[in-house]
Formats: C-alpha cells, sequence, structure tokens
C-alpha cells in the first residue's frame, strides 16, 4: 500500500501535490462562505491546473502513444473520425440554426407585415379631407376588421377626438410620442399600433393581438407566442430580466405540451392569465422531433414615450413543418429529396465505415512491419546477424522486409570482411615496424657534408628509400629512391632495394686495415650490379628511380648516379643547379648501362634531393605544386636549420592539396657543405 502510495507522490510530482491542496482547499471555503479566500484558492487552481495537464499530455505521449500503432490509431481518429464527427455535428447545427432563423422570420415578417399594415390604415385616413374623415375612417375599420377585429382609430385635432368604433376606449397618448409603428404593451396585453403626429392633428390606430392572432401567423407552422419581459425580483431583491422570463416561458410551453396527449399544448405566460392550445403539425419522418425557437423583439410602453423594451417570441414546431411553409414543391418531390439526402447520407457513412477498416487493416500491416522491424534491430544490436524477417507479401513493405535481410546478410559479409581487415591491419603494423627496421637507425656522419632527412608516408608504409652509410676514411655514402606504386607492393620492393644496396655496398666497403689504399667504390658499377639483381628477383612491372651518390671529404667531391631519379638541385651563392641524370629506373631491364657524374661541394652549398610526392601533388584546381615552389621556399629559407627547411616545404605542400591525407610519399634529403671538424 505505502509503495502505491509513494509511486502517486511520485507521479504527481511537486505541482500535482499542490493541485490537490489547493484544491481541497478551494472546496473548504466555498462550503465555508470564504468568498476572498476561495478567490485566492482559485486563482492558485489556474496555473497549477495547466501545469499538471501539461504534464499528462507529456506522459500520455511518451507512454501512451510510444507505439507507433496507437500514433497511427490517434492520427486516424484525428484525420478520419473526428472531421466526420464533427462534420455531422457542423451540419446539424447549422440545420438547426437555418431552420430556427427560417421560423422566426416566418413568423416576425409576417407580424411586421400585419402591424405595418396599421400605419397603412393612418395614411389612408390623412388622405381624406376633414369633412370626409368620419365616412372614411368607419369604412377603414371596417375593412381591417378581418385582420384586426377589435382595430379602434382616435383621431385628434381642432375639431375635436373621434373614435372609431364610437364605442371604444380612449386612448390617452403622452403628447410626447411622436411618430411610431410597432408593438405596444397595455395593462400586460399585446397591441399592434401605429401613431402619426402632425402640427394640428394626431391619429392613433391601436388593435389588440390575441393568442389565435399570434399563432395563426404562419399556418401549420406550430405555436407561436409572444411574452414580455417581466421585472420580476428574486428573493435578494435583483431583476430577473431577459433570462429568467425566457426560462419561464420555455418551461411553461414544454410542460404544457408534455403533459397533453393529444399532441396539443398551453402556453401561460408570466405576464398574463390567457392560455392557448395549438395543433403541434405531425412529424414527416423518425427524426422530426419539435424544437423550441425562442427571439426577441422590441416593443413600446405607452408611458415611455419613444422607449423600447425587449419582448420574447416563441416558436414551438418541427423541421418539416418549417420547411414546408416555405417550399411549395409537391410532397412528392419532398419525398424523393428527401430519399436522396438520405441515400447519399447512407453511402457516406458506408464509405466511411469501409475507410476505417481500411485504415484499421493497413495500420496493423504497417505496425507488424515496424514491430517486426524493432525486434530484428534489436538483435542486430546485440550480435545476431543471422535473424531473417518473415516476408509474406509482395509490397511496399515486403520490399522493406527484404532490404532488412539483405542489410543483416551484407553485415554478415561485412562483418567477416572486417575480420579479415582487422588482420591483414595486423600484418601491415608489423609490415610498418620491419620496414622501420630497414632505414637508418644512426644519424649520418658529418664528413663535411651534413645530411638531414624525412619521410612522410602516405599509407602506413611507404614506397619512398633513403639510407647512407660511413664507409670509413672520410667517406660518405647516401641514396634516395622511389618505388613504383603505392602500400604493401612497393614497401616489399623497397626492402629488397634496401639489402640489395646494403648487401653491395658491405662487398665493395674498404677493410680498415686495407687503409687509405683501398680500391675506390664505383658508383655506376654498383647502380648497374643493383639494377639486375632487381630484375632478377622482382616481377617485370616493378622498378625504381634511383639516385645514389659517394662523397669524399678529403677531395670534397660528390661522385652520383642518377637512375630515373628526378633530378636533385644543386643551391650555390643563390643559383640552382640540377643535376644530371645518368640512366634509366632500376629493375626495369637487365642491360641498362649507367654512368656517373662529379661536382665538388664546398661548405655553405645545399643539395636538395626529393621524391615525386613533394612537386606532383595538386590544388582543388589540377595545378602541380610545382620544382618552381620547391625552389622558391629552400632559397627563401637556406639559412635555417635543416630540418626546418624540410618540414616547411611538407607543411607547404599539404596546404597546397587542401586535405590531411598525403595522395603520395614525400621523402626530402638535404646535403649541406659544411667545413671539416
Amino acid at each position: 500500500m505505502m509503495s502505491r502510495v509513494r509511486q502517486a507522490v511520485k507521479f504527481l510530482g511537486k505541482s500535482g501535490i499542490a493541485f490537490l491542496i489547493a484544491l481541497g482547499l478551494y472546496f473548504i471555503f466555498r462550503f465555508t462562505h470564504k468568498v476572498g479566500l476561495e478567490i485566492l484558492a482559485w486563482l492558485a487552481l489556474i496555473p497549477l491546473g495547466c501545469i499538471l495537464v501539461f504534464r499528462i499530455l507529456r506522459f500520455v505521449q511518451r507512454n501512451a502513444l510510444w507505439s507507433v500503432r496507437n500514433r497511427l490509431l490517434f492520427a486516424y481518429g484525428l484525420m478520419g473520425v473526428l472531421p466526420v464527427i464533427l462534420l455531422f455535428v457542423l451540419v446539424g447545427l447549422g440545420t438547426w440554426a437555418a431552420i430556427n432563423e427560417l421560423a422566426i422570420y416566418l413568423a416576425t415578417s409576417e407580424l411586421n407585415r400585419r402591424i405595418g399594415a396599421l400605419n397603412a390604415a393612418i395614411n389612408a385616413v390623412r388622405s381624406f379631407p376633414s369633412n370626409h374623415r368620419d365616412a372614411a375612417a368607419t369604412e377603414i375599420v371596417k375593412g381591417f376588421s378581418h385582420d384586426f377585429p377589435n382595430l379602434t382609430l382616435q383621431i385628434s385635432d381642432t375639431a375635436g377626438q373621434h373614435r372609431y368604433p364610437p364605442e371604444s376606449q380612449e386612448i390617452q397618448v403622452p403628447t410626447s410620442w411622436g411618430d411610431v409603428n410597432g408593438l405596444l404593451v397595455l395593462d400586460h396585453h399585446f397591441y399592434g399600433w401605429a401613431h402619426y403626429k402632425g402640427n394640428n392633428e394626431e391619429i392613433t390606430a391601436l388593435a389588440p393581438l390575441s393568442d389565435e392572432m399570434i399563432e395563426n401567423l404562419v399556418p401549420h407552422l406550430g405555436a407561436i407566442s409572444l411574452f414580455e419581459d417581466p421585472k420580476e425580483k428574486d428573493s435578494e431583491g435583483r431583476t430577473l430580466g431577459n433570462r429568467a422570463a425566457a426560462a419561464g416561458s420555455y418551461r411553461s410551453i414544454v410542460a404544457g405540451h408534455s403533459s397533453n396527449p393529444d399532441m396539443k399544448f398551453s402556453v401561460t405566460p408570466p405576464q398574463s392569465d390567457a392560455r392557448h392550445r395549438t395543433q403541434l403539425p405531425p412529424p414527416a419522418f423518425r427524426f422530426d422531433v419539435p424544437t423550441l425557437w425562442p427571439a426577441t423583439l422590441p416593443h413600446h410602453h405607452l408611458d415611455e414615450p419613444n422607449k423600447t423594451s425587449e419582448g420574447v417570441i416563441w416558436i414551438y414546431s418541427r423541421p418539416s413543418a418549417v420547411l414546408g411553409s416555405i417550399f411549395t414543391g409537391t410532397e412528392f418531390l419532398r419525398g424523393v429529396l428527401f430519399d436522396a439526402f438520405v441515400t447519399v447520407t447512407i453511402i457516406f457513412l458506408v464509405v466511411e465505415l469501409v475507410a476505417v477498416i481500411i485504415g484499421v487493416q493497413l495500420a496493423r500491416r504497417l505496425t507488424n512491419a515496424v514491430n517486426q522491424l524493432y525486434e530484428g534491430t534489436r538483435r542486430v544490436i546485440y550480435g545476431d546477424f543471422s535473424h531473417r524477417i518473415p516476408v509474406r507479401a509482395h509490397d511496399q513493405l515486403g520490399e522493406l522486409g527484404h532490404s532488412f535481410n539483405q542489410m543483416t546478410g551484407n553485415l554478415e559479409r561485412l562483418l567477416a570482411v572486417e575480420k579479415e581487415k582487422e588482420r591483414l591491419q595486423t600484418e601491415i603494423e608489423i609490415a610498418r615496424e620491419v620496414q622501420g627496421q630497414l632505414y637508418p637507425k644512426e644519424a649520418p656522419p658529418i664528413y663535411g657534408l651534413k645530411l638531414t632527412v624525412r619521410c612522410d608516408p602516405a599509407r602506413m608504409v611507404s614506397g619512398d628509400y633513403y639510407d647512407y652509410q660511413d664507409l670509413g676514411h672520410g667517406k660518405l655514402v647516401f641514396a634516395i629512391g622511389d618505388v613504383a606504386g603505392k602500400g604493401i607492393s612497393a614497401a616489399l620492393l623497397m626492402a629488397t632495394l634496401a639489402a640489395s644496396l646494403r648487401a653491395q655496398v658491405g662487398q665493395r666497403q674498404p677493410h680498415p686495415a686495407e687503409g687509405n689504399g683501398a680500391p675506390e667504390l664505383e658508383v655506376a658499377g654498383l647502380v648497374s650490379t643493383l639494377n639486375k639483381q632487381l630484375y632478377a628477383h622482382t616481377s617485370p612491372e616493378k622498378y625504381a628511380t634511383f639516385f645514389f651518390a659517394l662523397f669524399d671529404q678529403e677531395k670534397r667531391t660528390l661522385t652520383y648516379t642518377n637512375a630515373g631519379h628526378l633530378s636533385p638541385l644543386l643551391i650555390r651563392n643563390g643559383t640552382v643547379t640540377p643535376l644530371d641524370s645518368n640512366g634509366t629506373v632500376v629493375g626495369a631491364f637487365p642491360f641498362a648501362k649507367y654512368d656517373e657524374s662529379s661536382l665538388t661541394l664546398g661548405p655553405g652549398d645545399l643539395l636538395i634531393c626529393y621524391t615525386d610526392g613533394i612537386t606532383e601533388p595538386e590544388n582543388a584546381y589540377g595545378e602541380m605544386f610545382g620544382e618552381e615552389r620547391l625552389v622558391e621556399l629552400v632559397k627563401k629559407y637556406a639559412n635555417r636549420e635543416d630540418h626546418e627547411i624540410v618540414g616547411i616545404v611538407l607543411d607547404a605542400v599539404r596546404t597546397w592539396t587542401g586535405t590531411p591525407e598525403l595522395h603520395d610519399d614525400m621523402t626530402m634529403l638535404i646535403a649541406r657543405g659544411v667545413k671539416p671538424a
């Protein structure tokens, strides 16, 4: 029990508890008649109630509408069922309002027409000269006796006052009345009256309106009653007004009808003892129910000149009676129109029912498909890629199921590929570590020549190659190369090239005991031998560009062979000189011949060796970085440290391409001539 209470308190929250407390205080103050505190409690209930309603709506949205099925049914109800209900309500209200206004219009227009005839009677009297008015007035009263049986004409002029018929009572009209025409209440009875006031004469026409006359204003319409608003006081001395009068009239009419099994009703106006009965028209169809329609009519009081008061007219009729009073077509035509209306309504309801059935079935199919997809995705989340959705239809939902099954199948294959990729990645990591062992581990010695080199691979392993070795006796060899291709194959060929070069250099390296008289290493011969070995132990399409150089500190000469590599650049005193090319690439042709060249490299001279990964990258417009930009950068920063120059050049190339990913391996070697230590 306590757990449920705690759950309810948690659900209500602070705002819900505050709302319940304010609601309890409101009822307490209301029953104890503490008006001020009751108002304060009510003012507190308004914001707390809004907050509570908002929380309830959010709870419904998060829980009841979490399911797609509930959301679809809710949306279909809003878009399909609710508009139909509102349409019927709107049509019903519109029909009721239209018939109401038509009934009121029929009754009031006929009443106004008859009252307006009194004004015509006055105008007829005025049209006769004074000596003929007696006979004319008598004839006019007789002529209006059908519509107004008790019509009274009163003429006051210089000759005195005359009434027609003579036995009628005198009408005491205050002098402040002017020309007027309409309803008049006199001694709690309604009269139709018209009054004319000229320079020397006044003419008044007054006709009582009996209950029978009011009921028969529109034949076969129903019961029509006319009441004056009471000025009664309630127990606290407050005036009841129009609303109380209307309520009392409605109760009297309905009570009179419900107590009369002969379909007649009796009306007892609040201010009159007269009662009347009328025959309510029989119903034309099942839903032709009797309806009571009220309206207000202005009227005058004789003792309140030029002032109007509101009266109430009640019309108790049926829709068929109202329409029958307006439309004069035959009963057959009305029946046909009614049957057509009923038929269209039935068809509309049948179509709506079919739409509801189709909508529910579609919602079930959609929600079943969504539920299957939900279950499938949950299984995929937990690694079950073998789950498949059963497909029973060949529509878009079925295709969606096929797509999910294909996706899970592809995920299974991708998972296998990913595992294979992880295995290859591990092997590539091993290859990168192995390749790292092939590069020199120690800084190159400075024998009048300072070497600085950096290699940035485009992938985890590189196809660019560089190496240097100390031959002793002030001699140093170094090389740079670029293997065709990228990735593992290029790295393998690079490893073969490095192993072959070190083997060749080791065979030609003089023994320390031989001293300076050891035979010189032939640069061109070493490259030629290296070419034959690569060709013999690699596939025909594998080759590499290669630059190999020997520096002699004593002679300060640099002997080199350029085997198809980009020409290194010699920068001396601001002048740039590209080195010679002495042969084609290595590993492509076994019969290739190589020459060697020699130059003197003094202190301050710079030799720039690089691969095509520096000069060939393109920007967004397809323009290569180029050798000229490389030369400008090196000349501009020639006085910087060599490792700074290398960093500036590589950063400039990356900025030029605009992408962090390299398209090719970038390797740069700088050989700077220095004074021997």
